[in-house]
């Protein structure tokens, strides 16, 4: 549900795109990342029918409609080249873009709505998923807590949801723990629904059948740098093993829950062999990224979607060109103020 006091934002947003679209700046955005050499990777959660979005307790951020994830991919598949993982670096190729759908949690919607979509346009997928959180109902705590605390009180504002959810974010889970028991047991009845499931292994196997790639996303989605290192390591060796266990194959690509990360945890990665890794921060992946900081740009229905609430091509260029570019922009002005290294006699030896 989207509040009143968002409205004013996201019409101004959309009004601040469009007369970017009509000055050219996407034409001179899409260019520059060209040049860059760049691909941009997309970040998916959840596709959901009409009937499954007014059921999730999943947040409105991590959400997308089937309707527009379909005009979406139909777009892409005619204005863009949409690239597997292992083929995007580089950028564009004939003139075109590249985009790469990576798909986050494992949310059984991925199977039955994405997918036939996907297959339907021929674009490859990248799926990361948690081994330990395979095949449940309302797994995650984000969906436990924003059960609970809508059962507690119906006209509460997803704002004021995820505000509380940031806030847990970095809590270690006995806390969260501790939270949802309370609400649950002030709040007995909290309705769930089979809308918020996990894929099985059975899924996992159909989907690795039909060409679709899985990466790791931890074995129970632990927000990597909240937890003890040993307990971060635990997470990404057990998600992986599990994963090469059931499909026989290499898992070599990882995704950050959360976007969380540090320089001892990608030394951890390294040492379990991973050889990517991809991050929430938005930005361009070109020739000189750090392979274990790859940057996505999340997508979501308010970022894709016009006034009108159907798929915007202006919004979408908005949301994966535009704010792609600008922060190429930033990080290269960064680098360049950046001062130089002073050079003593005994550090220029």
């Amino acid at each position: 549900m989207t509040s009143v006091l968002q409205r004013p934002r996201a019409v101004m947003q959309q009004l601040w795109a469009y007369l970017l679209q009509a000055s050219g700046c996407f034409w001179w955005a899409k260019r520059q990342l060209r040049r860059r050499g760049a691909a941009v990777v997309l970040t998916f959660h959840r596709v959901l029918n009409d009937a499954d979005m007014l059921r999730t307790c999943s947040l409105p951020c991590i959400v997308v409609r089937e309707q527009t994830f379909a005009k979406l991919a139909a777009h892409v598949t005619r204005e863009y080249r949409a690239a597997d993982l292992r083929q995007a670096r580089g950028g564009a190729a004939g003139g075109k873009l590249a985009l790469s759908f990576t798909f986050d949690d494992g949310w059984k919607d991925t199977y039955l709505n994405a997918m036939p979509v996907a297959s339907r346009y021929q674009i490859p997928l990248t799926v990361f998923i948690c081994s330990g959180l395979i095949g449940r109902d309302s797994p995650f705590w984000p969906e436990q807590i924003a059960a609970a605390m809508r059962s507690a009180s119906p006209r509460i504002a997803d704002e004021e949801i995820e505000r509380v959810i940031e806030t847990l974010k970095m809590q270690n889970s006995a806390k969260r723990g501790k939270l949802i028991t309370e609400l649950s047991a002030t709040h007995p009845h909290i309705e769930r629904n089979n809308s918020d499931r996990t894929l099985s292994w059975i899924d996992v196997l159909e989907m690795d059948a039909a060409g679709i790639k899985f990466g790791c996303h931890t074995h129970t989605h632990q927000i990597l740098t909240a937890v003890p290192l040993d307990t971060a390591r635990l997470e990404i060796r057990e998600g992986r093993r599990a994963i090469e266990a059931v499909l026989h194959k290499s898992c070599e690509h990882f995704a950050y829950p959360n976007g969380n990360s540090s320089h001892q945890i990608q030394q951890v990665l390294t040492e379990e062999g991973f050889t990517a890794a991809f991050t929430t921060e938005i930005g361009g992946w070109t020739h000189d990224t750090d392979m274990l900081a790859i940057p996505r740009v999340n997508i979501c229905e308010a970022n894709v979607t016009g006034p009108a609430g159907g798929f915007s091509r202006t919004m979408f260029q908005y949301t994966v060109f535009w704010k792609t570019w600008r922060a190429m922009r930033s990080e290269r002005r960064v680098l360049l103020q950046r001062p130089e290294p002073v050079l003593t006699e005994a550090s220029s030896l």
